[in-house]
């Protein structure tokens, strides 16, 4: 089936043409049971993902909220580097169970207990609430990575809490992957974003077609983001963007991932974390058979 250019004209545009202000309503409400239930912990309230990044389309149609205990800093260190280093003093409060315990109460509280899924490993999964869009609550701490003697040498972010750990620290930047998202979506006059939803699009598409199993919308954002900014500005149509794009990403794809320097690997939007490596739950191998299966789609 061929994909018309009028299609690729809505593909760009958002799910919800008031998207972030439905996101903001869901963060609020969120955030008030918290504040109700949990008003002796320090706690941040966020919703992050496609929706406050800006790239949701119909497949997204969740939104992910993050409850950070911000009072719990997990702390992680470079080589020579210890808690000596940090400047902070040995934490002594809730622990990151209870808290995911109480944080079950508050939102069970808030929307009744037949529409919180608790079962999951990582997440509460909120569906056929009346107040709120469908929602994956987040519950998390403060994470550090400490990379320099000097207390104030770290990179920020969250780190899950896992009902069942599996002996991996679970943790990513959202507060940076929304501001180098903007960022790029800036220095490629706005069309990073329209791009990584054509992507995204296109894998729901072929998902509906059964062509193609669902990719994560992370990957695709991230294969969008490490396209090169010239790439974007040079072509003027979505269809050539779309279809250099992938050619772009098809060569890196190439590429022996562990013969390369660290210089050269391509990152998550984050800039921080490597975008393929062993921990990761998917492959350079998924992402070729995207990206082949979106540039055979686009192209035809």
């Amino acid at each position: 089936m061929k994909i018309s250019d009028d299609q690729l004209s809505r593909w760009v545009k958002p799910w919800f043409d008031n998207q972030e202000q439905r996101a903001e309503q869901t963060k609020d409400i969120v955030k008030s049971a918290v504040d109700n239930h949990l008003s002796d912990l320090g706690i941040r309230v966020y919703a992050k993902g496609s929706y406050p990044n800006n790239t949701n389309v119909r497949h997204d149609s969740d939104i992910d909220i993050a409850v950070e205990l911000e009072d719990k800093i997990n702390l992680d260190y470079a080589s020579g580097i210890g808690f000596t280093n940090t400047g902070l003093y040995p934490y002594s409060g809730a622990s990151e169970l209870d808290f995911k315990s109480r944080l079950q109460k508050a939102l069970e509280a808030e929307f009744g207990t037949k529409v919180v899924d608790s079962t999951g490993n990582k997440v509460f999964r909120i569906r056929g609430a009346d107040k709120i869009l469908d929602a994956d609550i987040i519950p998390c701490t403060t994470y550090r990575f400490y990379y320099g003697s000097n207390s104030f040498s770290y990179r920020q972010g969250i780190q899950l809490i896992l009902n069942n750990p599996d002996g991996k620290r679970h943790f990513n930047y959202p507060d940076q992957h929304y501001k180098n998202g903007v960022e790029k979506n800036t220095l490629t006059k706005l069309r990073f974003k329209n791009i990584t939803r054509i992507f995204k699009n296109a894998n729901g598409h072929m998902l509906e077609n059964h062509s193609l199993s669902l990719v994560p919308s992370f990957l695709i954002e991230s294969l969008a983001y490490n396209v090169s900014n010239s790439t974007y500005i040079a072509n003027e149509t979505w269809r050539d963007i779309a279809l250099r794009g992938c050619e772009e990403i098809w060569e890196y794809l190439k590429l022996d991932e562990f013969r390369l320097i660290g210089t050269s690997r391509w990152k998550e939007v984050n800039g921080y974390k490597f975008l393929f490596h062993d921990h990761q739950i998917w492959s350079k191998d998924d992402a070729k058979q995207f990206i082949k299966s979106a540039y055979n789609l686009l192209a035809n």
